[in-house]
């Protein structure tokens, strides 16, 4: 019986260590002090703004790792530099991100497309948007395989019935060659969803996969997320603004504000004893039980635009324990085993 440590079998040559840099040992996604700018309407880069700035994460493999903060704050943008699909106009000027050691960010586009797919894959927000209106998803979700593999186009169709089947759309043959405007937005999350397991990748993104769906949808959508990371051992990164979801499905939550990480740590130690005043707020802001009738909490203000500049820490402006230590900007420092935060003042937080 051949034997497998995460998605690569024993005794086999891994197909990502063609690569330089391969290493199984390392984590299956590595982020350090990512930063990506904007260029302005005139097309000067980063005049537009410093939009990431020295984000760093990692993931763990079968673990969830939730990246979450208000839009704007970043997450979808670190993920698509993650991916080497950022908009027009954005470009990386600094930082690494590492697949399993290979630096992605120093491949070429014909290097990085063998690793998209197969190896790294997103679930992007917008379904409808990102789904091809014009081709039946069955053909769109066979374009994987062929393009990753060596299925013929009969082999290819019959996986993506497979695929469909596995993230439990009813009469997935038929199915198969419905139109995108032809299901609703759940069942289309769950074509997304298809899309981005079809090759068991390590390491998967999945941005707000739950946005505008009701909420028992949602629930169905994060069970199938979880049912296939664990068949498979995936990476995932859940990129949410939703706390109450990130508690059920995170192992460890990385906090953004303002382009730059404001705390990280393992999800059960944030939500009982958050280390950074912007986290508090968040949680603050999560209707729970007997709330009833009491008015949420409202963090005042807005995060800063990326496009002016900002003495100090950036989330100063809006902060209850603001400082004149907050006139410089803090660096994330080490509070807890595995825990870190970007505040001068994290010891108030953690005993208020």
């Amino acid at each position: 019986m051949t034997t497998t440590t995460g998605n690569a079998p024993t005794g086999r040559r891994h197909p990502l260590s063609r690569f330089a840099g391969y290493d199984p040992d390392a984590p299956p996604l590595e982020v350090t002090d990512l930063r990506v700018v904007f260029a302005d309407a005139s097309g000067r880069p980063g005049a537009g703004g410093v939009v990431v700035d020295g984000v760093s994460y990692r993931t763990a493999p079968g673990r969830t790792l939730a990246v979450v903060g208000e839009s704007g704050c970043g997450k979808s943008l670190t993920a698509r530099a993650v991916m080497g699909i950022l908009p027009r106009g954005a470009r990386v000027t600094g930082g690494t991100v590492r697949l399993h050691g290979i630096d992605l960010l120093g491949l070429d586009q014909r290097a990085l497309a063998q690793i998209r797919g197969r190896h790294l894959s997103m679930v992007f927000q917008d379904a409808l948007s990102a789904l091809n209106p014009v081709l039946p998803v069955g053909h769109q979700i066979a374009e994987v395989f062929r393009a990753h593999g060596d299925m013929n186009r009969r082999q290819a169709q019959r996986a993506a019935v497979g695929m469909l089947d596995r993230v439990h759309i009813p009469e997935a043959a038929r199915r198969a060659g419905h139109y995108p405007h032809q299901f609703s937005g759940g069942m289309r999350q769950r074509v997304m969803i298809a899309m981005a397991l079809a090759l068991n990748p390590e390491v998967v993104i999945a941005d707000e996969p739950t946005t505008a769906l009701d909420v028992t949808v949602q629930a169905q959508i994060m069970e199938l997320l979880a049912d296939l990371q664990a068949e498979h051992a995936v990476s995932l990164v859940l990129i949410s603004h939703d706390m109450g979801i990130v508690a059920n499905a995170a192992d460890s939550v990385a906090v953004m504000y303002a382009g730059r990480v404001a705390e990280q740590a393992p999800a059960e130690d944030l939500y009982r004893r958050p280390a950074h005043p912007y986290t508090r707020a968040l949680l603050d802001s999560i209707p729970r039980r007997g709330s009833r009738g009491r008015a949420l909490t409202v963090l005042q203000g807005s995060p800063p635009d990326p496009a002016e500049s900002t003495d100090g820490c950036t989330f100063r402006p809006r902060c209850p324990l603001a400082s004149d230590a907050c006139a410089t900007a803090p660096s994330p420092q080490a509070v807890a085993p595995r825990r870190t935060s970007a505040c001068h003042n994290w010891k108030e937080v953690v005993g208020a």
